[in-house]
């Protein structure tokens, strides 16, 4: 008994739990037209048997106050119906009836997935849609298109393909889906929008919605690289070029082999421990961790003037996906040179100015110090602390030259200061030696009693107020 009771009431539950629309709720007055959702309803309620008769746009329908019944398009539900008023000329009576009135079409839905929803450039993706029937009838005049623009399609099952749009036309029984996979690849980096058309008969008109929408984030490449070089590169004169890679992605790993040619009329002056050298071609294999940076520095001169680039090609695999990135340095490229087609865009700037390469819109819009992440085996000058590379700049010959002048010039300067302090110091003896010779010969020309030379230098100074007396003693 519990049992047929709990089935019972499922039953009368289960086309609110499968998606119908309630279009109204609210009282109504028997005998008079209702206007809902552009179809007009009209109650009217006998006392007697307590039911109130329900003319609705797909048919009538007979409820018992309290109760629910649905026909093909609606389900109206009566929870209660009072006395109104009665007209005294016509004798009728009114009745406020309070209803909820359902619509059962319009449940067709279309839902969509995609596995994975946020994507390397390049990486699969499964996408499903599916179209469902909760309605306990057949939906026929079904057609469906779903856009998947900036997309590539690699296969599409359930569905027809044309163009970027998946389409489908038919009908679903009561209960049934429908379902369209494909197999996508992103092309470009960026936040896209799927989305799709449905349009169907449901019995009583003709419907038409927009799927739900799926968001799909398209990740810019995880590899950045940026490639400087001094400024101001003169023939035999030795510049750096500074090469930075950055694994940005937070999870996975990317195996990179470097990969740098180097023209004719430029050499390498220091070899790298961490790269092979063949000839012209330096080669590196190395792994980055995520957040990992990977810094390495070229000291090089150029021999002369020449056409040929310094050619870098980063090759490298995340999640099984391979990808490069390439960039080409120009260095003292002679003025009557005449570069291909496909090369002229990246010699417009000139070849001694900075050259950066990097490989995602913005920036290493997200890029980080350098202490804040793990860098493997860096090449660099000290002056490097961050991911972007700050090369030493060579001294120009004109500065050498003035130095040298300078020095040149400080060291004579300190040569004849040193030469006059040797002179003064080596007369020195020579006056002391005619002093002593003069003193030996006055001592001996003085008489005895008679003060020496000295001594009557001195006299005068210590005996002058006695002069006068000494005069009176000689009279």
């Amino acid at each position: 008994m519990k049992l047929a009771i709990f089935l019972s009431t499922l039953l009368l539950f289960l086309p609110i739990a499968i998606g119908e629309t309630k279009i109204f709720s609210g009282n109504v007055l028997t005998g008079t037209d209702k206007v809902i959702d552009e179809g007009t309803f009209r109650f009217t309620y006998d006392e007697q048997s307590n039911k109130v008769f329900v003319q609705t746009p797909a048919g009538g329908l007979i409820v018992e106050n309290g109760a629910c019944k649905p026909n093909a398009v609606f389900r109206v539900c009566i929870n209660r119906a009072n006395f109104s008023h009665k007209n005294i000329t016509t004798y009728v009576y009114y009745y406020e009836v309070n209803a909820d009135i359902y619509k059962l079409t319009g449940s067709l839905s279309a839902t969509s997935k995609a596995t994975p929803d946020t994507l390397l450039q390049g990486e699969l993706s499964e996408l499903a849609i599916t179209i469902s029937n909760p309605t306990d009838f057949e939906i026929t005049g079904i057609a469906f298109n779903y856009d998947i623009i900036n997309f590539t399609v690699i296969e599409a099952k359930g569905c027809e393909l044309g163009g970027s749009k998946l389409a489908w036309q038919g009908s679903l029984q009561s209960k049934y889906d429908r379902t369209c996979t494909a197999r996508i690849i992103a092309e470009k980096e960026g936040a896209y929008s799927l989305a799709g058309n449905l349009s169907y008969f449901n019995g009583f008109e003709a419907e038409n919605k927009t799927t739900d929408t799926l968001k799909i984030k398209v990740l810019p490449k995880q590899l950045k690289a940026s490639y400087l070089i001094n400024k101001g590169i003169e023939v035999k004169s030795p510049f750096y070029v500074n090469i930075s890679l950055h694994n940005i992605h937070s999870s996975e790993n990317i195996e990179a082999s470097a990969t740098i040619k180097l023209p004719a009329h430029v050499s390498l002056l220091k070899d790298i421990p961490a790269f092979s050298k063949e000839a012209k071609v330096l080669k590196r294999r190395s792994t980055l961790k995520p957040g990992d940076i990977l810094n390495y520095s070229l000291y090089m001169e150029a021999l002369s003037e020449g056409k040929e680039p310094i050619d870098y090609r980063i090759d490298y695999t995340i999640k099984g996906i391979s990808d490069a990135l390439e960039n080409k340095t120009f260095i003292l490229i002679p003025a009557d040179a005449e570069l291909p087609a496909s090369e002229a865009k990246i010699s417009q700037e000139p070849a001694n100015n900075i050259i950066i390469n990097k490989t995602a819109a913005d920036a290493i819009q997200t890029s980080q110090a350098m202490d804040s992440n793990k860098t493997i085996e860096a090449e660099i000058e000290p002056e490097n602390k961050t991911a972007a590379i700050i090369a030493e700049k060579p001294m120009p010959k004109s500065m050498v030259k003035w130095i040298l002048i300078f020095v040149a010039a400080a060291f004579a300067a300190f040569l004849a200061v040193l030469f006059i302090v040797n002179r003064i110091q080596k007369s020195k003896p020579e006056i002391k030696l005619e002093k002593e010779e003069i003193k030996q010969i006055e001592q001996l020309q003085a008489k005895p009693g008679q003060p020496t030379l000295e001594k009557a230098e001195q006299a005068p100074q210590q005996e002058a107020p006695k002069q006068p007396k000494a005069k009176k003693k000689s009279k």
